[in-house]
């Protein structure tokens, strides 16, 4: 079960998209169910890219699940961007009997608190649909589709074109390019929302990549590591180059660990 988190560079700031996750118990269930995986903190993964946790700026948070929000709070000095509707939706599944706790499963139940920390220190803002973070990255909502407020981060890059961020909303690319790869929309599973509504949301977000699907960056499927430059390291863990911008290194050649 591959999980991913991607990491925007401009020439202002450092953007992260979702947090991944660290939690040993979740970890040895997940080897369990999945086999064979290898896990490490994000932010040591992020120092493969040459950038430390205090080096983010913002972080977008595409939904309120553990595998993307978990560490959240590791990203201390980061404006954190989530949809207002995530978190009021998430407030009041909590209030309901426990008959309903198929709704907060999978939700991360520290991020309350994180977002209460930083809302005291004003680096918190709560979407409320589409949002400018900067002149060229972009908050696309999805409500009612992987879950109650989840939304997609459209990058617009002048050199390289635009790429969208899906969290887990395209789950693997089959999502959206048909499981025997003939364009017919597969919905995704382990949703709260309805499966209708994804069809409807997807197809109109995919027209800011002129429906290239190759412009698409999906959370969970290795498939990144094989469609993009990437670096395999002794670990088994993966750092892939979507784009590079004009006169920068490779990250790809960084050897820190």
């Amino acid at each position: 079960m591959p999980y991913c988190f991607g990491v925007i560079r401009t020439a202002d700031e450092c953007v992260l998209v979702d947090a991944g996750f660290w939690d040993p118990q979740i970890h040895d269930r997940l080897t369990v169910k999945y086999g064979e995986t290898r896990w490490k903190p994000p932010a040591e993964v992020l120092g493969r890219t040459g950038m430390r946790p205090d080096d983010i700026g913002a972080l977008l948070l595409t939904h309120n699940h553990f595998d993307h929000a978990g560490c959240a709070g590791q990203f201390a000095g980061a404006h954190l961007y989530i949809q207002r509707e995530e978190i009021d939706r998430y407030r009041a599944a909590l209030r309901l009997p426990a008959r309903f706790e198929f709704l907060t499963r999978n939700c991360e139940p520290e991020l309350l608190d994180v977002l209460d920390a930083r809302d005291r220190v004003g680096r918190l803002t709560l979407a409320d649909g589409q949002h400018a973070v900067t002149d060229h990255i972009r908050l696309l909502p999805a409500f009612d589709t992987h879950t109650a407020g989840s939304q997609f981060a459209l990058v617009q890059d002048e050199a390289s074109g635009p790429w969208l961020f899906a969290g887990d909303n395209v789950y693997v690319y089959e999502n959206i390019e048909g499981l025997r790869g003939d364009g017919v929309y597969a919905p995704i599973s382990m949703a709260t929302g309805s499966p209708s509504t994804w069809l409807t949301v997807t197809d109109d977000v995919l027209r800011f990549v002129g429906g290239a699907t190759e412009r698409v960056l999906p959370f969970h499927d290795s498939a990144v590591w094989q469609r993009f430059p990437s670096r395999e390291y002794s670990d088994g863990l993966h750092v892939a180059e979507i784009a590079l911008a004009p006169g920068h290194a490779s990250i790809l050649a960084n050897e820190s660990a």
